[in-house]
């Protein structure tokens, strides 16, 4: 990819999304989508983190030594949650930073957000994207912020904005200033 400018999207949220695609209660889980917490284990974390970002190319977490990454999962306000199916295989995940702004200004920032493969294109990404709004909101964020970039998938863009996302701002980079 040398060479290739990739493009960054950053959006944000200032309150919990409401409307159809956000009902109240909660929209049911899929029944064949089971969500776990993971905080702090770097083993599950890199296994969902290379089934989600794997064709996409992410690479950042993995050039991390184990005692790196454990002390990023391990800071306070780091959530992981884990999707999976029935027979355990993982189908997607979200880390969340719920610690991300100031004590005057609370944010969380969902950092990675993602499904496998397979999972695509069953709403269970909205699902999964409503669940970690919720937790961020509940926690007690006032803002909540996330990033993609030309090499996620093509619909990551889209799927923001139907969330209820406004966008931020937009930058780009060389793979190698960033990867």
């Amino acid at each position: 990819m040398t060479g290739s400018r990739v493009v960054f999207s950053w959006f944000g949220m200032d309150r919990p999304p409401s409307g159809p695609d956000h009902p109240q209660p909660p929209r049911p889980q899929p029944p064949h989508l089971h969500l776990t917490q993971a905080d702090g284990d770097v083993e599950t974390y890199l296994a969902a983190y290379r089934a989600v970002g794997g064709p996409h190319g992410w690479s950042r977490r993995l050039s991390l030594t184990r005692d790196a990454l454990q002390a990023i999962l391990d800071r306070p306000g780091r959530r992981v949650l884990i999707a999976r199916d029935a027979a355990g295989t993982i189908l997607g995940f979200v880390e969340l930073d719920l610690a991300h702004g100031t004590p005057a200004a609370p944010a969380a920032e969902i950092v990675h957000f993602g499904l496998a493969p397979a999972a695509q294109g069953r709403g269970w990404g909205s699902f999964l994207l409503d669940h970690a709004l919720r937790t961020a909101f509940e926690a007690g964020a006032a803002h909540v912020v996330l990033h993609t970039d030309t090499t996620d998938h093509p619909r990551a863009f889209g799927a923001y904005l139907k969330a209820g996302f406004r966008l931020l701002r937009v930058t780009t980079a060389e793979p190698d200033d960033w990867n």
